[in-house]
């Protein structure tokens, strides 16, 4: 079979006389090949991860022909019947079942174990699952339970990822003894230049064209350029970054980048027509990739483009265009990728589309999804049913019934009602620990959530204590450089802070930046978080100057990165109140007045981020208001706390203690 049909990239037209073009380069023998053979001839599922040009469906591809040259090649499909795919590879002795883009099989109503199981069963048979999976995609199935949940189609995507054992990790840069080989081949004269620049990029990725397909997205928004194809490309990678990883219409990609154009200049930019415009995206570079692949009318964005580093935050309206464009499954899909992205009301919106359309899991992820909108209370109604659906039909004891436990338990913390959360995470983080033994991811991610929230409800050394416990375990399992790791020391150092240990808190937190920084990159929302962790750290350490230049900076990253969103959000908070303290009144009430209003735009107006900054902005302004006027503003305020978070909420308790005086 063409290894380009396959998933293979092309490279840049070599041309033979007589022969044509030939797009697919000499294969250089990787590092990896050797192990991958042997993984494919002993049979059973074989999953290779790596970045997107790292060159993972070549090296299956020459594996698959060393290994079982002779065997039956069948070419899987996200879209096509996966059952019946199943039930055909059960009765076929010897095959190759090709599984190119990994995660579009993992999605709700998708592959699951039992599939798994059923293809590779059987006595006298020969089957060999041979997947390759972005390391971006394969990496959420290990990071979203932290901020999320164990939802059941994560759960299940996730239990087909440990069905394949440990992944053959393949480098997107080439290792010395890849580059020679490619340097030395007389074979290719692609080969040779592409190692030329194997110091900043990886060959295979400079064979795909990857580096120069950006450089030209870059050059073309200048003026006179092709600012309406760049426009196209910025909404077609958008869409794959949100979710949707198929073709997608002509009519969306018009719709979508207008505001892309706009954001750039728009008509000072004298975009060239729309024809022009996609002729331009879809045209090879060399004959290999291009940056829009065209599909039957619709466009798919080179997947090299959607894990570019420092790409801009997705533009509010994009989501909502997209969402309007979708099928309910597109839209649970769109849900996930809202959550990794943190946009709480965008994945509301998509999970309950799906919700009412009837698509799997789709009424739990709305739960979460109403939970991480600020509305806990709400979601815990909705997850106590479902957590006695699960226990009925699945057992007390099954993974899906604990983990709505978990859920539960979560979003009464978060609605304040800390005590009653704590007493449910100390009985389920001993249940996790005998169904699913005391170092299960599960049985840690609880542990975690114990100690955090025994920390909320005022027992910060209890909480330390439980972290110093955790944090050996959760590192020994895990590695040190796991993300729920880095997580976790974030979180000790954060209760260091509570128990009054603001030196070493901020040590803490300063070495798990530098880690951030090295593993996640600069641009991650976790290595955001941490640098405001750091700021609000500053302060209490008792330099506030210090602390407003550095949210001042953190501001501007994060709008860059990640656009109106409620880590942004919260940033702004704390930078007026911090102005508020140090003496800047007028400044302090501008910034505030600012992000409330933003705040009730994005969270909602009884959100407690919306209510919270109520409060700071009132006690900011009380010492110009007059009495009577603060006196009814902040009535108005408990009444609305009361009534959205209810009497015992930290918030509501805070506001009924104040007094309107200065």
């Amino acid at each position: 079979m063409d290894p380009i049909s396959l998933g293979v990239h092309p490279a840049a037209s070599r041309r033979h006389p007589g022969l044509g073009a030939e797009q697919v380069p000499a294969f250089v023998e990787r590092d990896r090949l050797g192990d991958v053979v042997q993984r494919i001839r002993r049979g059973g599922f074989v999953l290779i991860v790596g970045a997107s040009t790292a060159g993972k469906s070549r090296l299956a591809y020459e594996a698959m022909r060393v290994a079982v040259p002779d065997f039956l090649l069948l070419q899987a499909r996200p879209a096509e019947d996966l059952q019946a795919l199943s039930s055909a590879v059960g009765t076929t002795r010897r095959c190759v079942v090709w599984l190119d883009e990994f995660d579009q099989f993992l999605r709700a109503g998708g592959l699951t174990v039992e599939m798994v199981k059923t293809m590779l069963a059987g006595p006298e048979r020969e089957v060999v699952l041979l997947a390759s999976m972005r390391s971006k995609e394969y990496d959420r199935y290990s990071a979203r339970q932290r901020d999320v949940t164990d939802a059941a189609t994560w759960r299940a995507g996730r239990e087909v990822l440990l069905h394949a054992g440990e992944p053959v990790e393949l480098d997107r840069l080439w290792s010395p003894q890849e580059i020679s080989q490619a340097q030395g081949t007389d074979r290719d004269p692609r080969l040779k230049a592409a190692a030329q620049a194997s110091d900043r990029f990886g060959i295979a990725e400079v064979l795909a064209a990857g580096p120069e397909l950006h450089n030209d997205w870059i050059h073309a928004w200048q003026a006179n350029e092709h600012p309406r194809g760049a426009a196209l490309v910025a909404a077609a990678v958008d869409c794959r970054r949100m979710g949707l990883h198929r073709p997608v219409s002509t009519s969306l990609l018009v719709s979508m980048h207008e505001v892309y154009l706009s954001a750039r200049g728009g008509a000072v930019l004298r975009p060239e027509p729309l024809e022009d415009a996609l002729a331009w995206a879809t045209a090879p570079v060399q004959g290999a990739s291009s940056l829009l692949l065209p599909d039957q009318g619709n466009y798919l964005a080179f997947d090299y483009l959607i894990d570019l580093p420092g790409l801009p935050a997705i533009p509010e309206s994009s989501w909502g265009a997209l969402l309007a464009a979708v099928t309910p499954q597109d839209a649970f899909d769109v849900g996930w990728a809202a959550v990794d992205l943190m946009r709480p009301s965008v994945a509301l919106a998509a999970f309950d589309t799906a919700r009412r359309h009837g698509v799997p899991d789709a009424g739990y992820a709305h739960a979460i999804a109403l939970g991480n909108a600020g509305q806990p209370l709400p979601a815990v109604r909705l997850l106590r049913p479902l957590h006695q659906q699960r226990d009925a039909q699945l057992g007390p004891d099954h993974p899906d019934t604990l983990a709505a436990r978990h859920d539960i338990a979560r979003y009464l913390a978060e609605a304040g009602r800390l005590s009653e959360a704590v007493t449910l995470l100390d009985r389920l983080a001993l249940d996790r620990q005998r169904v699913q033994g005391p170092r299960h991811t599960a049985t840690l991610v609880t542990r975690s959530s114990q100690a955090r929230f025994l920390r909320e409800f005022g027992d910060a050394p209890q909480a330390l204590r439980l972290f110093r416990e955790l944090l050996p375990d959760m590192t020994a399992v895990l590695g040190a450089d796991h993300v729920d790791v880095l997580l976790a020391r974030q979180e000790m150092g954060r209760t260091l802070a509570h128990t009054g240990r603001t030196t070493d808190a901020l040590a803490c937190i300063t070495d798990v930046l530098k880690d951030q920084e090295r593993l996640l990159g600069a641009a991650h929302p976790h290595t955001l978080s941490t640098r405001f962790e750091l700021a609000l750290l500053v302060a209490r350490s008792g330099d506030p100057h210090n602390a407003i230049r550095r949210l001042q900076t953190l501001v501007g990253d994060q709008e860059r990165i990640l656009g109106l969103h409620s880590r942004t959000l919260s940033t702004r908070h704390q930078l007026g109140r911090l102005l508020a303290q140090t003496g800047d009144p007028d400044r302090a009430l501008e910034v505030l007045a600012e992000v409330l209003r933003d705040q009730e735009r994005f969270h909602g107006p009884d959100h407690p981020r919306t209510l919270a900054t109520r409060y700071d902005q009132l006690l900011a302004a009380r010492h110009t208001h007059e009495p009577q006027e603060t006196a009814a503003l902040l009535a108005a305020l408990q009444e609305d706390c009361h009534r959205a978070l209810g009497s015992t909420h930290p918030l509501t308790q805070r506001v009924t203690t104040t007094t309107g005086a200065s």
